[in-house]
């Protein structure tokens, strides 16, 4: 059996969750050696809620790049769930959560923007799954017309 090697954009989108979970990490670093001044500014939300916040985003994000580079075969689909996961939790935290009085309109760069983002993590992870070890092991295993093989271990 021939090894295909994996596309590069296997590991741009993992390396992207691995920058997103660096990312949620030093905003936990920031808001616990911040803490006392957030309070002191009665900051909206609360900084446990943005610790909590942050840590499930890294959490996840890393789980995110570990099962892409696994080549596991529902590593897209959690990536494409994940990232729709990010855009709702973003854009429900800067409109809502934050009480942000900025009109609909100051926000039309960043909307597009995640919309943009949103869109290369759903394409590409659509684009990877026939790569993934699952998949590769099916299409393997199938004859010309579709039919499985049995596979005799001598």
């Amino acid at each position: 059996m021939i090894k295909k090697r994996s596309p590069i954009l296997l590991h741009i989108l993992a390396a992207s969750f691995v920058v997103a979970f660096l990312i949620n990490l030093a905003g936990i670093l920031q808001t616990v050696e911040s803490w006392n001044w957030l309070l002191a500014a009665d900051f909206f939300p609360h900084p446990v809620y943005v610790v909590f916040k942050n840590a499930f985003l890294a959490l996840t994000n890393l789980a995110a790049a570990v099962l892409l580079w696994a080549r596991l075969r529902f590593a897209p689909v959690y990536s494409q769930v994940l990232a729709g996961l990010t855009f709702a939790w973003f854009w429900v935290d800067r409109l809502l959560l934050t009480r942000n009085p900025l009109p609909f309109k100051e926000h039309t760069f960043a909307f597009f923007t995640s919309l943009l983002l949103l869109a290369f993590v759903l394409l590409s992870a659509w684009l990877l799954e026939p790569f993934m070890r699952g998949q590769m092991d099916i299409e393997d295993n199938d004859d010309d017309d579709g039919v499985q093989n049995e596979q005799i271990d001598a």
